[in-house]
């Protein structure tokens, strides 16, 4: 059977993004491998997030300024605003981010958009799917009800694995009679502020079947 010029550049095009799709998943394997005392995680009373307007608000403001992986020609440098300095996780020991699938940054997008917590969680929870699930799994932070302005770790894989989910999103808004809700979140693929469809910092809907876990920090949790 011929293949077509456009058939071939189209299997091209998969086949990148399966690369994309893998150099992410292995950046997420580094990170849960890293050393990391988590911190402890007594059982607090949470209750609908008081800095989640803010939280919505400042990643808003991100995706404004057209933050894309370098392929996409955005402000792709930075990206290391999030994973470097203290406004993110502060992993300043990190290379400089140059490439896509570099470093899995989803959840240091999401510790940005979180600044007023305590800069010791964003550095050391924020950082993986995984790290979040074992310092937060067992405790009230761990909720069952979306809100705005929670981290919603959801699965991207067809056959729902990791237990503990492939990637960081912020809820938006309520889930609609589909199912469907907003977020706002950092290497991903989805609609820039233009309109266009690009990888970076984008806007999307997920739907409440790819749910992996939701949490919402207790009020301990922040500086103030």
């Amino acid at each position: 059977m011929k293949i077509t010029k456009n058939e071939l550049i189209e299997q091209l095009k998969e086949q990148e993004n399966d690369i994309r799709r893998l150099r992410r998943s292995l950046g997420q394997a580094h990170l849960d491998l890293e050393p990391a005392q988590y911190l402890s995680s007594p059982v607090f009373e949470t209750k609908v997030c008081e800095h989640s307007r803010g939280v919505i608000q400042r990643g808003c403001a991100e995706w404004d300024k057209n933050v894309t992986e370098p392929e996409f020609n955005g402000d792709w440098e930075r990206i290391n605003t999030y994973i470097k300095s203290v406004q993110g996780i502060g992993w300043k020991w990190e290379d400089d981010y140059t490439k896509n699938g570099q470093f899995a940054w989803c959840g240091a997008f999401a510790a940005f958009c979180y600044n007023k917590l305590r800069f010791n969680i964003r550095m050391k929870i924020f950082p993986s799917c995984y790290r979040l699930w074992n310092a937060w799994g067992g405790t009230s932070r761990k909720v069952s009800e979306l809100n705005h302005g929670d981290i919603v770790v959801v699965y991207t894989s067809a056959d729902r694995s990791p237990s503990y989910g492939n990637h960081i999103t912020i809820c938006m808004s309520f889930p609609d009679n589909d199912g469907n809700f907003e977020t706002i979140e950092g290497n991903a693929r989805g609609q820039g502020p233009s309109g266009d469809f690009q990888e970076g910092v984008i806007r999307r809907k997920r739907n409440v079947k790819d749910i992996a876990h939701i949490y919402r920090p207790a009020s301990e949790d922040y500086d103030e």
